[in-house]
């Protein structure tokens, strides 16, 4: 392919997905589909235009430089080529599930019982990046997933799970879906106060993604849209450690390099409480990429996104207090302030279902109020993390 332009990139995303559907506890669809597509992007004389498609073209690569001679999105370079640290995010035996095995899995979350809707699937990705560097790498991964909704009376529950790996059993979380929606059956109010409040690893990954992960992205950090520059060097935590982690071994978010050909390495962020680090994609810290640009899919732009974000404290114990499962509107939460009003979703305490209850507050106060982690990790979105128990939470009603 001809591509006339001062630097280029070109990005391949092969995704293969086998699923099944469950509506009513009945098993209604087992499918198979497969996207491909390739994306190119180039620089003339400092301006960055991207065009994508099926497949890449002369006719398409013209097109690009053309959108790039009249572009206002600047870029002044691609990465250069660098060392590649390999990570576990490819198990083969995923794939070799079959149509056979995709109903029993689907059978088997049928038949727990009052199962609204229900979609468990594995996955096939394959990424591959080539530019005018040097860069030249390629990944292949694999994902299993499942999620869940369960109904019983007035109640209603949902619960997910993602995996490298089938490692686990869909079901089970159909189990505890449906063991949610009954205590949220029986909900009744409390008194409003303040409680020792429990946060689930799902509840965790709801609140911090809007109102604290994106507070370290550079952009944000340099447009003043964040507390953390100001607060870079500071006790600020209290113990909490926060690691942005790629390599970390069949975690749902590891990989090799990024979806700009960064290579992947393990940022802190915030150590004992002290805020350290940062991450970025390529455009916005070009001198010192993180290897944290990803793509929604191969037609979109690269942007700043956390991989794996583990999260650690000294002190363990059990759960406490009120058991909050989820929240409702935690992406209305103001990372450049922390601030945060979300609604309490099948929220329990003492095995008795809260409604109505709503937690008011500001993300750097809340992560001050921990008073230990649980005892069981588990990864829910980017986040890696046991139950959250933390003291003096004020809720209102």
């Amino acid at each position: 392919m001809r591509i006339s332009a001062d630097e280029w990139e070109i990005y391949r995303e092969k995704v293969v997905t086998r699923y099944v559907v469950v509506e009513d506890s009945r098993v209604k669809m087992i499918a198979e589909k497969e996207e491909y597509g390739e994306a190119l992007r180039v620089i003339v004389d400092g301006k960055v235009a991207m065009v994508s498609g099926r497949r890449l073209s002369d006719e398409i690569a013209d097109m690009a430089v053309k959108l790039a001679r009249t572009s206002q999105d600047r870029l002044s370079e691609f990465p250069e080529r660098s060392r590649v640290e390999r990570v576990e995010v490819f198990d083969p035996s995923v794939m070799k599930t079959t149509p056979e095995e995709l109903k029993d899995y689907g059978e088997a979350i049928a038949s727990v019982g009052n199962i609204s809707s229900a979609h468990f699937s594995v996955e096939y990705i394959r990424r591959e990046i080539v530019n005018s560097n040097g860069v030249e790498v390629a990944e292949e991964e694999s994902l299993a997933g499942v999620v869940v909704e369960a109904v019983f009376g007035s109640g209603s529950a949902y619960e997910y799970h993602e995996s490298r790996r089938l490692d686990f059993e869909p079901e089970s979380y159909a189990e505890r879906a449906l063991e949610l929606a009954r205590i949220d059956d029986r909900a009744e109010k409390i008194d409003p106060g303040r409680y020792t409040v429990t946060l689930s690893p799902v509840a965790v990954d709801q609140l911090l993604s809007y109102a604290l992960y994106p507070a370290f992205y550079y952009e944000n950090i340099r447009r003043g849209r964040s507390r953390i520059g100001e607060l870079m060097g500071k006790e600020v935590f209290g113990g909490l450690s926060i690691t942005d982690d790629p390599l970390l071994d069949w975690g749902v978010n590891s990989c090799s390099f990024d979806d700009e050909g960064v290579a992947s390495r393990r940022k802190v962020l915030v150590d004992g409480g002290v805020v350290r680090g940062y991450i970025s994609d390529f455009k916005h810290l070009p001198e010192s990429p993180t290897g944290n640009g990803f793509r929604e899919d191969y037609s979109s732009y690269p942007s700043t996104s956390p991989t794996n974000v583990v999260l650690d404290f000294p002190e363990r114990g059990e759960a406490e207090g009120v058991y909050v499962h989820a929240f409702i509107g935690a992406h209305t939460s103001n990372f450049v302030s922390g601030d945060f009003s979300l609604e309490l979703m099948n929220a329990s305490i003492d095995g008795k279902g809260i409604k109505g209850a709503m937690i008011y507050g500001n993300v750097y106060d809340l992560l001050n109020r921990i008073s230990h982690f649980g005892n069981k990790v588990r990864q829910v979105g980017s986040t890696v993390t046991p139950e959250i128990v933390l003291e003096g939470v004020e809720i209102k009603v």
